[in-house]
Formats: structure tokens, sequence, C-alpha cells
């Protein structure tokens, strides 16, 4: 699970994403009223699953890769359709682009921001 500072802002700025986010326990969030100085943590108790104090917090959304890959997988048959698709959009004249992310999170999120929402990740936001 990638909870470097660049993922983190990568999440924190796909407010589209953010405003998906229905909490369930085992999901990843940081706390932004505390800085990126705050832990990465999952959701464990039924506070923290609740939406208020997420966001009384100003809490982030990490998605791991398999709910990012749920984000799209409506648009292909099977998960072997989205590999291929994620296979070909990362080797075809967008794979310059995706040589600047370091973690499978941050593949996936450039990967669904491009195909559902076509933006890219430029100077510190999404374009």
């Amino acid at each position: 699970m990638d909870k470097s500072p660049h993922y983190i802002k990568m999440c924190e700025s796909a407010k589209v994403i953010q405003k998906q986010w229905k909490p369930e326990f085992g999901d990843f969030f940081v706390s932004m009223s505390l800085g990126l100085t705050s832990p990465c943590q999952p959701i464990m108790s039924d506070l923290e699953k609740k939406v208020s104090y997420l966001k009384t917090i100003k809490a982030v959304w990490l998605p791991r890769q398999d709910q990012l890959q749920e984000m799209v997988i409506e648009n292909y048959a099977t998960f072997w359709d989205l590999a291929i698709a994620f296979s070909n959009v990362l080797m075809a004249e967008n794979a310059s682009y995706f040589d600047n992310f370091d973690s499978m999170e941050k593949l996936w999120f450039a990967f669904i921001m491009l195909e559902k929402y076509k933006k890219k990740w430029e100077e510190g936001e999404w374009v």
C-alpha cells in the first residue's frame, strides 16, 4: 500500500474520487487536519467509519489497488480485459507519462483518472 506524500497528494487532489468514498473497515486514510505527518491508517472502529468524524479530521481516502480497479471494472467484461486495457494504455503514446509513477497504486490511480475523467497529473494537480 502506497502511503507516500506523493500518493496522498494525488488522492487529496482528486475530488471526484474523494466524493465517491463510502467508508468501510480496512479503508486507508490520512488526517489532513494533522498535516502530512499524520500516519496513514485503516478504519478500525465505528467512530472512524462515520462520515461526520472523517470530515472533522479532514480525512483523505487512499484507495487500495483493488478499490481502484473496482472503479472501472464495469467498463470491461472481465478482470483480464481490464488488465489488457491497463497494459495497452501504459505502453501506448502515454508510456512516458506513466514512467513518473513509482507504485502500483499511483499507476492505477493515474490510469483511472485518465480513462474515466480524461485528467493527467501535472505539476501537483489533476488537469
